[in-house]
């Protein structure tokens, strides 16, 4: 059944970029770690052979064979260390100055020369702070005859993986090339006019982009580091991928294959929920017996085709690439569900089919999520992600008789998911509803780097 399906945190091909950026990190904070037990070691290895070498001659003891043994270990875990800081490092990825700071990776001790274009310069980020798209350009200027950038569509393509870098950082490359040469014939009479302009980036990033100085109190109180949003948010990105999207996809593709092999037409998404429960009811193929519990996550949406395709195009890719918190895919319109709210949805149905059962048939949605008009519960032990508004979409946490606010815009949605994680990790030891964050259950304390 899909409701109990175990944890596998495996990433998929298309996420090899973050998944190498994370391995880089873990290597290098192995590496620091091996050096400063080799010192350690060092130091312990002399003392016992110092001791050693200054007994009388002769004399043994039972003391004197456990100084040995210690000093042999000591020896073992020097070059066990000193073995992992011989390993030769992985190369990092092809990347500019630029986005090896962003991606968390030590930059290169020989910068590669900047390119031509600078204000075009592609913002690649995994950051919370800015969207992870090509093509994100300045404000357009006013449209002219003589711009060479003035016909060009500006398309908005997501970066899933490491291949389509590169392809998008070459053409970004050849497009550096070719605009200064084209700009050599539009130099008139307005040459010496020079107009300057913000970049989109440095012009979004504003108070909303800021989720550490909305609440600082509250990230210490979560024993949380707001420095290490980033890496956070990026991990939270991977768990939702890999352990929901990626799984709802091939429970969808296998309910729609059981149906076909029963000889029926109906699909997933393209049926009414009441003709799939009687087709599984009536179907005599075993995955057919799933559709109800696939149907828990299309079923509050009208348009249960858009939520289906939306969800294959999410998955599609690497840490939600093409997730858009205040829209959705090219058939988005307000009368469908918004990024947000469907990501939402999907983990708290996720999560009512995990948790054990309780005195509502969805556990978890019941206790921990609301939505305005309704208020929110309240009282010591109150932990809640709460919708404010729809359009766009905004949450805060309720935890306890205090309202979390965070930042609007993008990632206000998955800061409140962190804030939500480590508030239930506090318990001891740390669980929802019994169910432990750990490997043993949820497998969620490493997203937030416990």
């Amino acid at each position: 059944m899909f409701q109990k399906f175990h944890i596998d945190m495996s990433p998929s091909p298309n996420s090899s970029l973050v998944q190498h950026t994370i391995d880089l990190n873990y290597a290098n904070k192995k590496r620091s770690s091996s050096l400063k037990w080799i010192f350690v070691n060092i130091a312990l290895f002399l003392l016992f052979a110092y001791d050693l070498c200054c007994k009388c001659p002769g004399y043994t003891s039972v003391l004197h064979y456990v100084e040995m043994c210690a000093a042999g270990v000591l020896a073992a875990n020097v070059l066990q260390h000193g073995a992992r800081l011989a390993a030769p490092r992985r190369a990092p990825p092809a990347l500019t100055p630029r986005q090896h700071r962003l991606l968390g990776l030590r930059a290169p001790t020989a910068a590669p020369p900047a390119p031509p274009a600078a204000p075009d310069e592609p913002d690649v980020s995994l950051s919370p702070r800015r969207a992870w798209r090509a093509d994100a350009s300045p404000p357009p200027s006013p449209p002219s005859p003589a711009s060479p950038r003035a016909d060009r569509a500006a398309p908005d393509h997501f970066i899933a993986d490491a291949h389509s870098l590169a392809a998008y950082l070459r053409a970004a490359e050849a497009r550096g090339r070719a605009e200064p040469a084209a700009a050599g014939w539009t130099l008139g009479a307005s040459a010496g006019a020079a107009h300057y302009q913000l970049s989109a980036p440095a012009a979004a990033a504003g108070a909303d982009d800021a989720p550490a100085a909305r609440a600082p109190q509250v990230w210490r109180r979560l024993h949380l580091d707001p420095t290490r949003l980033e890496q956070w948010n990026l991990n939270l990105r991977l768990w939702l991928h890999v352990t929901i999207l990626q799984r709802l996809v091939r429970e969808l593709a296998a309910a729609d294959e059981a149906l076909a092999a029963s000889g029926l037409e109906a699909r997933v998404g393209a049926a009414s929920a009441e003709r799939l429960r009687g087709a599984a009811q009536a179907g005599a193929h075993g995955l057919l017996h799933s559709l109800p519990a696939l149907l828990a996550y299309l079923e509050p949406f009208a348009d249960q085709r858009y939520v289906v395709q939306r969800i294959r195009e999410l998955a599609h890719g690497g840490c939600l690439s093409g997730y858009r918190w205040n829209g959705g895919g090219s058939e988005w319109e307000d009368s469908k569900p918004t990024d947000a709210e469907l990501v939402l949805h999907l983990l708290a149905t996720y999560l009512d089919a995990t948790l054990p059962a309780a005195a509502s048939a969805r556990p978890f949605s019941a206790a921990h999520v609301s939505a305005a008009p309704a208020a929110p519960p309240r009282g010591p032990a109150a932990l809640c992600v709460h919708r404010v508004s729809a359009r766009p979409p905004h949450y805060v946490l309720v935890l306890g008789d205090e309202t979390v606010e965070l930042s609007r815009g993008r990632n206000n949605l998955l800061h409140t998911l962190l804030l939500f994680l480590a508030a239930a990790a506090r318990e001891e030891p740390p669980a929802l509803r019994r169910l432990h964050l750990g490997r043993a259950g949820l497998n969620m304390l490493w997203i937030i780097g416990r």
